[in-house]
């Protein structure tokens, strides 16, 4: 799913060759079903941007849906995924599934919180996909852009430095301290 084996397999339709899906050739649906978390709805966004900045962005970007979110991540990016997961997030409940159907294979299950300490000890090896769940439907609504320029703004107009009134917005309004620090109040 997170290759270009679409174009191979385009390829062959059009020339007429018979294409016979195999079972478990994916992780993506076998890490879902053994994460515990709702199946009935998900979104997969395969692998995340290596850079730093556009995998936030890309994080901030399904931060509001509901559903189970699904990636796949490369072993030494995973304490990296974790964090920005976390921290745009929040401490939401994970699956991390590594090695699926083969010999090493490994279900943890827990928060993000709790997946960054248990990898930072055992740093994973193989192939892995990451189950999040979805915004919790109890969790307190995210401020509009409009409302969180407009108290960045009030802050800044008081003397408050950037750090620390990015800090308290983020605080208040359910956005990551990052988000708030990178708004151009003008």
């Amino acid at each position: 799913l997170s290759d270009p084996g679409y174009e191979l397999i385009q390829a062959a339709v059009e020339a007429g060759i018979p294409v016979v899906p195999l079972p478990g050739a994916s992780a993506l649906l076998p890490a879902l079903v053994a994460s515990g978390l709702p199946t009935d709805h998900f979104l997969y966004l395969g692998f995340l941007p290596r850079r730093a900045s556009k995998r936030r962005a890309a994080l901030e970007s399904v931060r509001e849906h509901p559903y189970t979110l699904v990636f796949y991540e490369a072993p030494h990016r995973l304490l990296e995924t974790l964090a920005d997961l976390a921290d745009v997030l929040g401490d939401r409940r994970v699956a991390v599934a590594r090695e699926l159907t083969k010999l090493h294979e490994e279900i943890w299950r827990g928060t993000l919180t709790g997946a960054l300490e248990r990898f930072r000890e055992r740093p994973p090896r193989g192939e892995i996909t990451l189950i999040v769940a979805g915004k919790p439907a109890d969790e307190p609504v995210v401020w509009s852009e409009e409302a969180v320029r407009a108290a960045l703004a009030g802050r800044l107009a008081r003397g408050e430095p950037r750090s620390a009134a990015a800090k308290a917005v983020a605080r208040e309004s359910g956005w990551s301290k990052q988000a708030v620090y990178d708004l151009d109040v003008g």
